[in-house]
Order: C-alpha cells, then sequence, then structure tokens
C-alpha cells in the first residue's frame, strides 16, 4: 500500500520534469567530462525512475483481478503451493498487460529521449540523436532548408507510430479473449 502511494505521488509530475530535475542532479555531482561520458546512462535511468509506476500499477492491478478468480480459488482449495499457483497460473496472465505497457513505454521513452535532446539536455552533441537532429534543423527552417527537420521529425513519428502497432499486435495476441 505504502509503494502505491508513492507511486501515486510520482504519478503526479510529469516524466519530463522527473528527466530535467534527475539530469539536474547528475550535471551538478558528476564533473563535466564524466557528464557528458555518462549522459547516455543518465538519461536511461531518468526514463527508467519515471516510468516504473506504470508497471507497478499494471502488475498490481492484474495480480489482484486475477487472485480472486475461481481457478486460482481451485488450486488453493486442492493445496497446490502458493508460489506454483503465482508462477502457472497469476504469471501468465499478468504478462501480457505488461508486455502491451512496455511497447507503450518504450514510445514514451523514445519521445522523452527526443525531446531532452532537443531542449540539449539529453546526450551531448557528439552522439547521435533524433532530437538533436531536429533541433539543428530548426535553425535552418524557414531558411529554405527544411528537410533538415522535416526528415528526423518524420523519422521519429514512423518510429512511435510503429512501436505502438506493435503494441496493439501484441495486445490483441496475448488477449485471451480474443483466441
Amino acid at each position: 500500500a505504502v509503494i502505491m502511494r508513492i507511486a501515486d505521488v510520482q504519478l503526479s509530475f510529469p516524466t519530463i520534469l522527473i528527466a530535467l530535475l534527475i539530469d539536474g542532479v547528475a550535471r551538478g555531482l558528476l564533473p563535466r567530462d564524466l557528464h557528458e561520458e555518462m549522459a547516455i546512462y543518465v538519461l536511461i535511468f531518468a526514463i527508467g525512475v519515471s516510468g516504473w509506476v506504470q508497471y507497478a500499477r499494471t502488475v498490481r492491478g492484474s495480480t489482484l483481478v486475477e487472485k480472486r478468480k475461481e481457478y486460482v480459488q481451485a488450486a488453493q482449495v486442492i493445496g497446490i503451493r502458493p508460489w506454483v499457483i503465482m508462477l502457472r497460473h497469476v504469471l501468465p496472465n499478468v504478462m501480457g498487460p505488461v508486455l502491451v505497457i512496455g511497447t507503450i513505454h518504450l514510445a514514451i521513452a523514445i519521445i522523452t529521449e527526443a525531446t531532452l535532446s532537443f531542449l540539449g539536455v539529453g546526450v551531448p552533441a557528439t552522439q547521435p540523436s533524433l532530437g538533436t537532429l531536429i533541433r539543428i534543423g530548426n535553425d535552418f527552417l524557414f531558411s529554405g532548408e527544411w528537410w533538415i527537420t522535416v526528415f528526423p521529425g518524420a523519422a521519429l513519428a514512423i518510429l512511435v507510430l510503429s512501436v505502438n502497432l506493435l503494441g496493439d499486435w501484441l495486445r490483441d495476441a496475448l488477449n485471451p479473449k480474443l483466441r
């Protein structure tokens, strides 16, 4: 219950704000050279810290629903050990929603990385990033060289759309009601 209250508090803050806070703390604590070297790891950590809440809530909710179902109660009545019930009955039914949340979170992570790189906070300019490419192209947008911004933006949109379509396919493939 305490973890869910912590999750509720964290959900009240946007992902970008949490990532900016973690990056700011890392910039303050690490020397400049080390921060540039570790920037991608700090970014991955920041996105991971801001995204654990969706997994925790999904797993908890799905587990609470599954453990109240009749087949779990029947397994308890016939004396199957709780860890066997968890591994063989509950876990397979919880994994479907977690995989779908994972693909959605991957798309959100891609957008978050691009946003932070566009703002100049993500990976350093020496490392490739769609957000950095869009930021660089933004300076040339109205000078007739629009493709410098449009193509990385289109690549970002297509990538996120593809990941979301993969998530939709996984949801349909793993939904036992559609089989």
